[in-house]
This record gives C-alpha cells, structure tokens and sequence, in this order.
C-alpha cells in the first residue's frame, strides 16, 4: 500500500490536504502531523513513500528536516511547500534531497492532485514494486 505523510503546522492546510488526497486516492494510507520532531517518528514507523513537508514547522525548518529524512530514508520522495519559487528555494530544495517544492500559492489542490497521481503511477510501474 502506498503511504503519504503529511507534515504542515498549519492545522486546516493539512487537514485539507489530507482530505482532498484521501477522497482522489481512497486505497492510499495517509498520516498527518503538525510538527517535525513528531514527523521524524512516524518517518520510521508509518514507512511513507511520499511526504509533503512545510518549509516553516515551529520546531525545525521543512529543508533541515528533510536533509535528516533522505539520510536514513533516501527513497523516500519529499515535496516541500514554500511560499516562494525562487532560484535560490530551489538550489535549497535541491541540496537538502527534496525532489518537489511547491509554491502554496500558486499550487491548486487538483496540481497537488496531478502530482501525485504521477508519483503514484511511477511507484506502480517501478521494477521490484511489491503490489
């Protein structure tokens, strides 16, 4: 089964998130939290495929949390929400193992949809997948 870890302060973003994706992909596991350090345990025992990190949590920035992510869990693919889209948000991303960042505002929830309809579709069709 694939797993979605959502990991956000802001209580009725994530909430939202989790709803939108749970009601588009019903056969998914979805987890949610609102802080990093409880992100980083469940990382461990929910064992997601795809975590959407904020870039703003109250105890951690989203970059430093997911550089401690890929370090034990490199397979794992990180989406980041920031409020920018700038080279330099990107160059950032990049350097902390985030494959994805994505720009809240200029993201709707059928984009965040798409995106992991395809994320979906290459876990599905990877060699080795269990089904």
């Amino acid at each position: 089964m694939f797993k979605i870890l959502i990991i956000d302060s802001n209580t009725l973003f994530r909430k939202s998130l989790g709803k939108s994706l749970f009601a588009r992909f019903p056969a998914v596991e979805i987890q949610e939290t609102g802080s990093g350090a409880e992100g980083l345990q469940k990382v461990g025992a929910f064992a997601p495929q795809l975590i959407f990190i904020d870039i703003y949590l109250s105890d951690i920035s989203g970059f430093d949390l997911a550089k401690k992510i890929k370090t034990s869990y490199p397979q794992i693919i990180i989406a980041t929400f920031a409020s920018f889209d700038s080279p330099e948000y990107q160059a950032a991303a990049a350097a902390c193992g985030v494959e994805y960042l994505i720009p809240k505002d200029d993201w709707s929830s059928e984009k965040i949809l798409e995106f992991v309809e395809s994320v979906l579709t290459n876990f599905e069709n990877a060699p080795n997948t269990p089904a």
